[in-house]
């Protein structure tokens, strides 16, 4: 196939998808795929293009910028771009890669976890079955016998997932940053009293901005987030296993008013606590 792109040699391979209104709607959705061979001329460049894109290098070499940052590039990465924001990425020498260019209501989500982790490009050491599956789906369109769209979902949903685990990015606290772990255990012991964050910091000898930095890239919740939500967890099981008005919960676990307690329960529930209570489980 002649693909009309500087650097892009002719053995490449690209097919382009069309979305249903329902994949739009309900799934991690294709807009296009490709399995390149590339030489140095290889340049890509773009201000926005409206898609998130991962990429596998096979073999070869280059950067990517992105957000101000310049990564290198090398063979079993995986690049993982946000491709609605300005972005660069370039061989140099030449590369092998198979892409492919996707999108969801839930990409952006997804992507700010991963990038926040480990940036745009992560090595992917010998865990095959991210590159397994991008292949896979590059493969049927290959062979013209492209998967439906709910398996074209699940297998991008399990790659943003292994992607997830790979890295660490909701690793087990007990082998995360110790004053991490510390933290916890304190705010479990003291959720039902008027918390700062200043002293859960200082009761772990860490600043408060490193701690709170460092606890949302361990936990995934930002410090008071976590807090708010440990009073919520027990807040539901005092609505539970008691009979307990809702006014004498929201003071047991915390909160400082009746009102702040419903509006927050509701908030992260959508019922009230009153609903809830009566809602079998």
């Amino acid at each position: 196939m002649e693909i009309n792109e500087a650097g892009v040699l002719n053995t490449s391979e690209m097919h382009f998808c069309t979305p249903s209104n329902n994949a739009k709607m309900m799934f991690f959705y294709l807009t296009s795929v490709g399995h390149f061979y590339c030489d140095g001329n290889y340049v890509v460049k773009r201000d926005t293009f409206n898609s998130f894109l991962l990429m596998v290098v096979v073999k070869g070499e280059g950067t990517v910028a992105f957000e101000g940052k310049t990564y290198a590039i090398k063979a079993n990465d995986l690049v993982f771009l946000n491709c609605h924001k300005p972005h660069c990425y370039k061989s140099s020498g030449g590369w092998e890669t198979y892409w492919v260019h996707f999108d969801s209501q839930l990409a952006s989500h997804f992507f700010d976890l991963i990038y926040d982790r480990m940036g745009c490009v992560i090595p992917l050491f010998d865990n095959l079955c991210i590159k397994k599956n991008i292949e896979n789906i590059i493969q049927s369109f290959s062979e013209e016998e492209p998967l439906a769209e709910p398996v074209v979902s699940a297998y991008l949903h399990t790659i943003l997932t292994e992607l997830i685990m790979h890295t660490n990015a909701f690793q087990n606290i007990s082998q995360g940053t110790g004053f991490v772990l510390d933290a916890i255990i304190y705010i479990e012991a003291n959720y039902d009293k008027q918390l700062t964050l200043q002293e859960v910091a200082e009761k772990v000898n860490i600043s408060l901005f490193h701690f709170s930095r460092v606890f949302k890239k361990e936990t995934g919740y930002a410090p008071y987030e976590y807090i708010i939500k440990t009073r919520i967890n027990h807040a539901k099981n005092l609505l539970k296993r008691s009979d307990k008005t809702v006014k004498q919960v929201a003071f047991e676990v915390g909160f400082n008013s009746e009102t702040n307690f419903i509006q927050t329960f509701h908030r992260m529930t959508h019922m009230t606590p009153y609903v809830f209570k009566m809602t079998p489980v």
